[in-house]
């Protein structure tokens, strides 16, 4: 069943539980109301039968009794029975005299009566109809001496009450109708925007990224859809991304394998038989290699950071991997001329994952290097306060220009294209660098201006995740 469907019922089932039982209390209300005003009546004409009967009983003039009971009960179109206190009929105000004689005492009412106590209550009687019983005490001198029951018809009363209950049937069905129409229009309304959303859904899942759904309420279901359409633009982001990435890295995979193809080309069809010219040509082909082991080395990398959701980390000594990091890349600041320095501060801890902090701090301290000219300098630095650590890596360099700045982390992106591929850099290590980062749950900002050289500030925070 549709989302759309469950709505609707649902919205019925509480509307028209909610008619029904409000429909109930109001014809029980106004039942109660009308069978309450004919009680009141009845017995307010039993007790006045009763004073006048308890007046004559015992007394010369008791003979006065049946006649005007019976003149009574023509005035009030009821009938009037007067009995003594075994429950005996002594005075039937009908003409056919039915009940003089017989005894009553079975019936709740006289015995109720003949206990004290007024009584009421509603028969229907086969033949006659709807009859209301109201039987009173008679008293004389504080002495119970008999009981007055009348038995008026109340076919009126209960006719009223039957049109008032099918007009309040057929009123509330006309009310049920209508809110099935609204609750179906109010469920449409409801679902239409997830049931274009499911639509939209659709159309994403067939490579359509770029597709947006309409949806400008506030609501919930705007909130959704305007969720939806940032996903969608999201995907649509990473996907180009992604065909980007695919293409660069072909890219330059297909650059030194062309290379390599160009060099075995020419031994092959060389006549030289000189060995120095073979090992010149094979040193090329190894040289080549290495660019692409490194390449596919660093994309294995970044994918290996992709799948991982937390690092492995533990407490370790900062500043003596910086250290390492200084040591190892020394001989190629040498051999650029380069000086490279550590001027941090020792016996810096912090809870990282060390082989990942190493490879960040390695490639931007490497890309520094590469980037700085002869006789130039690369400084790291490192410091720290009660909760982070901050590390500073400065050249002197080339520098990054503003248009450049802002993708310098984004896989491929090179400030120098010529002399990235001059010394070997593919764009792969600064996005390396940033995802360690990230991993590690810290920022990076980038100072740079052309000319003039680049510094890179990262803040790590010294307790991160769980320990191994």
């Amino acid at each position: 069943m549709s989302l759309r469907w469950k709505i609707f019922y649902l919205y019925l089932i509480v509307m028209v539980t909610s008619l029904a039982v409000t429909g109930f209390y109001l014809y029980s209300y106004i039942e109660k109301s009308y069978l309450d005003n004919v009680k009141i009546n009845n017995l307010v004409q039993a007790n006045m039968v009763s004073n006048f009967v308890s007046r004559f009983v015992g007394t010369p003039s008791s003979y006065l009794i049946e006649p005007t009971i019976s003149e009574y009960a023509k005035q009030i179109n009821a009938r009037i029975l007067f009995t003594n206190t075994d429950g005996k009929v002594i005075v039937d105000s009908a003409p056919s005299k039915d009940f003089e004689g017989k005894n009553l005492l079975s019936y709740p009412d006289i015995k109720e009566a003949l206990n004290g106590k007024s009584s009421t209550s509603i028969h229907n009687i086969n033949g006659v109809g709807w009859a209301m019983y109201a039987a009173v005490p008679v008293t004389s001198k504080n002495k119970i001496v008999g009981a007055i029951l009348i038995s008026s018809s109340i076919d009126n009363v209960i006719e009223l009450l039957d049109s008032i209950k099918y007009r309040m049937i057929y009123t509330f069905s006309a009310i049920g109708v209508l809110i099935g129409i609204v609750s179906l229009g109010i469920a449409s309304f409801i679902t239409n925007p997830l049931k274009r959303l499911t639509e939209a859904a659709n159309i994403l899942s067939q490579g359509k990224l770029d597709y947006k759904v309409d949806v400008k309420s506030k609501d919930e279901i705007g909130k959704l859809a305007n969720a939806f359409n940032k996903m969608s633009f999201s995907l649509m982001k990473l996907d180009e991304e992604r065909k980007r990435f695919v293409s660069d890295a072909s890219h330059e995979l297909k650059t030194p394998l062309a290379s390599v193809k160009a060099l075995i080309e020419s031994l092959i069809n060389s006549r030289n038989q000189d060995i120095s010219f073979y090992k010149e040509i094979l040193k090329d082909v190894n040289g080549e290699i290495d660019r692409m082991t490194k390449l596919v080395n660093d994309l294995l990398e970044l994918a290996r950071l992709d799948k991982i959701k937390s690092p492995r980390i533990k407490k370790v000594e900062v500043s003596e991997i910086i250290e390492e990091v200084v040591e190892s890349l020394v001989p190629l600041a040498r051999s650029k001329g380069v000086n490279l320095s550590f001027n941090g501060k020792g016996r810096i801890f912090a809870e990282i994952d060390p082989d990942r902090f190493y490879r960040m701090v390695y490639n931007i301290v490497e890309n520094g290097i590469k980037y700085t000219h002869e006789g130039g300098y690369v400084i790291v630095g490192l410091y720290e306060d009660e909760e982070k650590v901050y590390l500073t890596i400065s050249d002197n360099g080339i520098g990054i220009s503003d248009e450049v700045l802002p993708k310098i982390f984004d896989r491929f992106a090179r400030g120098d294209t010529a002399r990235s591929k001059k010394s070997g850099g593919f764009g792969l290590g600064l996005a390396i660098a940033k995802e360690i980062i990230d991993m590690h749950e810290g920022r990076v900002n980038v100072k740079s201006k052309v000319g003039e050289g680049t510094t890179f500030e990262i803040e790590l925070p010294k307790s991160k995740g769980k320990r191994y």
